[in-house]
């Protein structure tokens, strides 16, 4: 699927998301962090992970560094489990857009122009743009994900 920015969404890249929403057991993924290519043609899958800690997982999205050094944009969908006590445990899927402040106005604008249609490919409701990591610190991500019904 091409999207209007000019960048291809891969199959892959769905398929990763559908690992993530219905495999089961303890391989199921927790997490996939995406990126656009370097030739800026498509989006890729650039890691996922069953690993449960959300520290584990901010850092792998925050510590991306593109070819100058600077810590590089990513797109990615977390699996939040939260517990609602009286309602029982719930899961919600959270798209999460990492476009750190020092990116170039060029790439910001092609994450900006492709996140939507990610997102709308993937299918998932809920989403968060971050430009500091204090944007996607665990009681944000569980505040959006359960709509404001989890408070820590």
């Amino acid at each position: 699927m091409s999207l209007p920015s000019g960048v291809d969404v891969p199959n892959e890249c769905i398929a990763a998301f559908k690992e993530l929403l219905y495999q089961r057991g303890a391989n199921k993924p927790t997490f996939v962090i995406y990126k656009i290519s370097d030739d800026k043609r498509s989006i890729i899958v650039e890691g996922r992970s069953s690993e449960k800690n959300y520290e584990t997982f901010l850092q792998k999205l925050t510590s991306s560094i593109d070819n100058e050094g600077n810590r590089a944009p990513r797109y990615a969908v977390y699996d939040v489990e939260y517990d609602l006590s009286e309602d029982g445990r719930r899961a919600t899927i959270i798209f999460i857009s990492w476009v750190p402040e020092e990116t170039s106005t060029r790439l910001r604008m092609l994450y900006a122009a492709t996140k939507e249609q990610l997102r709308k490919a993937l299918d998932v409701k809920v989403s968060i743009h971050a430009d500091e990591v204090s944007d996607i610190e665990w009681k944000v991500v569980l505040k959006e994900a359960s709509g404001g019904r989890v408070r820590i």
